[in-house]
């Protein structure tokens, strides 16, 4: 059994007694209180987001073009026959032909949007989540401790649409750089992300939510 010296008397005295048996002083093994554990802040998530679906408008307008196009040009070749068989023919070609082009432009173009759909970004107070996948998910994750550094960047369109990219620049070795692309208030995200950053890098232990 452990003991200390009395500050008194000087003889021993349990650590578990109250009070010194030999003089009666109380004992300051059992007058301290016990030390709580450090608390750690827990995971809390600060925002979510997607890539915003403007980045399928260049191929939207290439749909609406091929499919207004298509028939334009072949009506317009079609008129140019002698042959009435020959035009006909060549209409024919002209609507299967875009039929064709744009059960195809269109199918990328669902796609497309499904996948950016399945793309979620979070942003906790303790790390970047980047979830992605249509069938199987797979998550990768930048511990905000790690990040050395941010990109904003937001062209005319946009600026005009709200959305932007923010580039993290990390020593995390799986994902030491990493676009969130098209996100709406980018610039408030990374603000969050620089802020948070700062905090974490005093930090040496996380409490992660699982």
């Amino acid at each position: 059994m452990p003991v200390i010296a009395c500050p008194d008397c000087g003889r021993d005295v349990s650590t578990i007694a109250t009070a010194c048996p030999h003089c009666g002083r109380p004992s300051p093994a059992g007058t301290t209180p016990l030390a709580s554990p450090a608390s750690h802040p827990s995971e809390q998530t600060l925002w979510r987001g997607s890539p915003s679906p403007s980045l399928l408008a260049g191929q939207l307008f290439a749909l609406l073009l091929m499919l207004f196009g298509i028939p334009l040009m072949t009506h317009f070749f079609a008129s140019t026959m002698p042959d009435q068989s020959r035009t006909a023919g060549v209409v024919r070609f002209g609507w299967i032909a875009t039929a064709g082009v744009v059960a195809l432009m269109g199918t990328a173009l669902v796609i497309g949007w499904i996948k950016l759909r399945s793309t979620t970004y979070t942003v906790t107070n303790q790390r970047v989540l980047i979830e992605q996948g249509v069938v199987t998910k797979t998550v990768d994750e930048i511990d905000l401790r790690y990040v050395d550094d941010s990109l904003f960047q937001q062209g005319l369109v946009d600026r005009i649409l709200g959305i932007g990219n923010v580039t993290l620049i990390s020593s995390d070795k799986t994902t030491p750089r990493y676009v969130l692309r098209s996100i709406s208030d980018p610039r408030g995200v990374r603000e969050l992300i620089r802020a948070q950053a700062y905090q974490n890098s005093q930090r040496q232990i996380f409490t992660r939510a699982t």
